[in-house]
């Protein structure tokens, strides 16, 4: 029996980008007999706050969060509701999370700026030697990445070959193919890491004002601790 592994990212691209110090990948272990109940529960979060599922329905953490596109009539207090029942799947299903961050200014500093546009297949770097060191088989499931596609796809098969990364690393034992590439709104699993990685970044952020958006993602985060068995501090280090 294997894990299917879906990575998302958070912190590189997109609105805001520059304001986050840290690019995070996120995955989510999902066994491979509960990813139709994944696909399911997230249905049934649709059906809940929704009253309807959308032919092309998919959860996305800052959309949730933000109020944006069919969230964007729901109240504050409504769409905390919706991220929480979103996160409560890792609780339901017993999924695992592990994360791993690269501090974008740092990593600058330290190579002058040539290291920039690694910042990703970095990240991946320490987040698969993470979690190949946990239990049973691997397939990689990740969000396109347009930009970095087929250098994730060799640097996968160079760590499983010879230990070959952006850095010197370990071998990969258990990741058991090669890494595919899909789009979010096809894969519940990738709409869960992006949920995940979104509420890791919005907390260490710290920029929500209310008291009740700071309890909440405080709230998110703890669920997220709780089944995050494994994960790589930002690097490089201070």
């Amino acid at each position: 029996m294997a894990h299917l592994v879906y990575i998302d990212e958070t912190g590189s691209v997109g609105k805001g980008a520059k304001q986050q110090e840290l690019l995070t990948l996120a995955a989510v272990l999902v066994h491979e007999d509960k990813v139709k109940a994944l696909k399911e529960a997230f249905h049934a979060v649709a059906w809940k706050h929704l009253k309807w599922l959308p032919a092309d329905f998919e959860l996305h953490g800052n959309e949730i969060w933000n109020g944006v596109g069919r969230w964007e009539a729901f109240a504050p207090a409504e769409l905390i509701a919706v991220y929480e029942d979103a996160i409560a799947v890792l609780d339901d299903l017993d999924i695992d999370v592990s994360h791993a961050s690269i501090h974008k200014e740092r990593l600058h500093t330290r190579y002058n700026g040539s290291a920039d546009g690694n910042a990703y297949l970095l990240a991946l770097q320490f987040l698969l030697e993470k979690i190949d060191k946990s239990d049973g088989n691997k397939i990689l499931i990740a969000d396109e990445q347009k930009e970095h596609q087929l250098r994730a796809v060799k640097m996968v098969a160079d760590l499983q070959d010879w230990r070959g990364g952006e850095v010197p690393g370990t071998q990969l034992k258990t990741v058991i193919d090669s890494m595919h590439f899909v789009s979010s709104h096809t894969s519940p699993g990738v709409q869960l890491a992006d949920i995940v990685a979104y509420a890791l970044q919005r907390y260490r952020n710290k920029r929500d004002s209310h008291p009740d958006a700071r309890a909440a993602i405080t709230r998110i985060r703890d669920v997220i601790s709780e089944h995050t068995h494994t994960w790589r501090d930002p690097w490089p280090a201070k």
